[in-house]
């Protein structure tokens, strides 16, 4: 057989492969002027900081204008700081979840966003657990101000006497000079994360087989994170064009 008719039969083949099938199951692109209390909550589940980070979270620092998304940061006046988890915090920050709203097990969770680029902060994105809890934990990213080309993938499982992960930091655009698109995704199997359409990163130890809720927030400080100092500019915003997420196949289920 010639080499043009085996070229046609394997392009005819490929046609009819079927191709994925994604579903939406839940997205919010930000074009309204407020939070949209149906999807978020603009507060911490635990109503505490987490992995010693120094602000107090504020529902009036998740805004929505332009289309977009604004967590932002801020330094709080010296003569009234802010009282929060037990302590007086020199900082106020913004973190949304859909803990209580929408969870889902398996599919893709994509975001489109740009993060600060200051010494200090933070950005995220996380699949943390329902019922609620530490473990597991799906960081779908996660960026350092200081360096916004440095980019955190992360699948956390076990316990807290057992707690086991595996992820790795790799360079890539730097996500504060303009927005770029970061998805995960999550089946029985495998973890996948890609950024800008292309992989980038797979885990396929500990996958975690239950309802996962959305958690985005811009943290200050933190245990793996430098301080902000005398050239951290404030307020500084992570700004998020829209999440959207998928459930694979038509058969399957949030």
């Amino acid at each position: 057989m010639k080499l043009l008719p085996l070229l046609l039969i394997s392009a005819l083949l490929l046609a009819q492969k079927p191709a994925e099938t994604w579903t939406l199951t839940f997205a919010d692109e930000f074009n309204g002027t407020d939070v949209d209390l149906a999807r978020w909550a603009p507060h911490d589940p635990w109503g505490q900081v987490r992995d010693r980070q120094l602000q107090a979270w504020s529902p009036a620092s998740a805004e929505v204008s332009g289309g977009q998304l604004h967590l932002i940061a801020r330094r709080t006046a010296e003569d009234s700081p802010v009282r929060y988890d037990g302590q007086n915090r020199e900082y106020v920050s913004g973190i949304v979840t859909t803990f209580g709203t929408f969870a889902q097990t398996y599919g893709r969770f994509e975001i489109r966003c740009r993060v600060p680029a200051a010494r200090g902060l933070r950005a995220g994105f996380s699949l943390l657990p329902v019922p609620l809890g530490p473990l597991p934990e799906i960081d779908v990213f996660r960026v350092a101000g200081d360096a916004p080309a440095q980019i955190s993938f992360g699948n956390h499982w076990g316990t807290g006497q057992t707690d086991r992960s595996y992820g790795d930091a790799f360079p890539g655009p730097d996500l504060s000079s303009g927005f770029h698109t970061i998805a995960v995704e999550w089946d029985a199997e495998k973890i996948v994360w890609f950024v800008d359409g292309r992989e980038k990163f797979r885990s396929v130890d500990g996958v975690p087989h239950q309802r996962m809720y959305l958690l985005l927030e811009l943290a200050v400080g933190g245990r793996r994170g430098l301080l902000p100092n005398g050239s951290t500019v404030l307020p500084a915003s992570f700004d998020v064009d829209y999440i959207r997420v998928y459930r694979h196949g038509a058969a399957a289920k949030p």
